[in-house]
């Protein structure tokens, strides 16, 4: 019953031989299961296809754009707009247990194809139920809308850069277990972690069949700080711009806690864009 990364073999969340809850969930979810009622699509291939490349940012997104500081400012302002209601939505409707809105989810445009939906640009930035659910409720990952297989052209080859790693029950296992839950398998993964663990402490208590999965697919540089100097091999975007063709399904997470370094390397993904016109 082992995953061998192919959608053949039993899956980690096929609620049999394995579950979610067993190998799939997060620390920071304590391994539960999130519960999800069919797919949640990234593409709204029952519209036109797009003219031209742009953003449409959701009604939701509009109304924190137009008057940021005051839609943040307190906990009443912010919460009168991701009430309980929109909250509720916004997260049935990435566990497809509601059709997608527009009222929620933003949509990118790249021309000649279908339109992608994209989490708003809303609240905090972060999960909606933040603040509004009171100050004992544990920020999860399960608001986010992941990319799925419609989005990887064939022959693309798929790349996940994590910069800030921390282990791998923290945060890889979720992504590689999600994507894969939507189609997508990656070929490499790229993960810079600045504390000085051993291999065995990244793995620890992860699943022995998505660790057989991932760790040969795995570059790891442990006690490796990222850093922003255009070009340098621990920079991911240098890194990923050197590794990922226009055509290849190429993601990056950044995680460093360091926000004027974060904000370099989102200006150099920005440049990398220009350069090449897509990434």
């Amino acid at each position: 019953a082992d995953w061998d990364g192919t959608e053949n073999t039993p899956a980690c969340w096929n609620g049999a031989d394995r579950t979610f809850a067993k190998c799939c969930g997060t620390v920071a979810m304590w391994g539960v299961a999130m519960a999800r009622c069919g797919h949640a699509p990234a593409q709204l291939h029952s519209e036109r296809r797009c003219d031209a490349d742009g953003y449409s940012p959701s009604a939701l997104e509009a109304d924190f754009a137009a008057h940021p500081v005051e839609r943040t400012s307190n906990r009443s302002q912010l919460c009168s707009l991701l009430h309980r209601g929109v909250r509720g939505s916004w997260l049935r409707q990435v566990r497809g247990c509601e059709a997608m809105s527009d009222g929620v989810f933003s949509k990118l445009c790249r021309r000649g194809e279908p339109p992608e939906f994209l989490e708003p640009l809303a609240g905090l930035l972060r999960d909606p139920r933040m603040v509004c659910e009171g100050s004992r409720y544990v920020p999860f990952v399960d608001w986010l809308l992941l990319a799925d297989a419609s989005l990887v052209p064939p022959g693309a080859r798929r790349r996940f850069f994590d910069a800030g790693g921390s282990s791998f029950l923290d945060a890889l296992q979720f992504f590689v277990a999600e994507y894969a839950a939507r189609g997508i398998y990656f070929d490499e993964f790229y993960v810079w972690e600045a504390r000085p663990l051993s291999v065995e402490d990244y793995w620890r208590g992860a699943d022995p069949a998505l660790r057989a999965y991932c760790e040969p697919r795995l570059h790891l540089f442990l006690g490796v700080e990222v850093v922003g100097a255009r070009g340098a091999p621990d920079n991911p975007i240098a890194r990923a711009e050197a590794l990922c063709r226009t055509t290849d399904f190429c993601v990056l997470k950044l995680d460093i806690d360091r926000p004027g370094l974060e904000t370099a390397l989102v200006g150099h993904l920005v440049e990398a864009v220009g350069r090449r016109g897509a990434f």
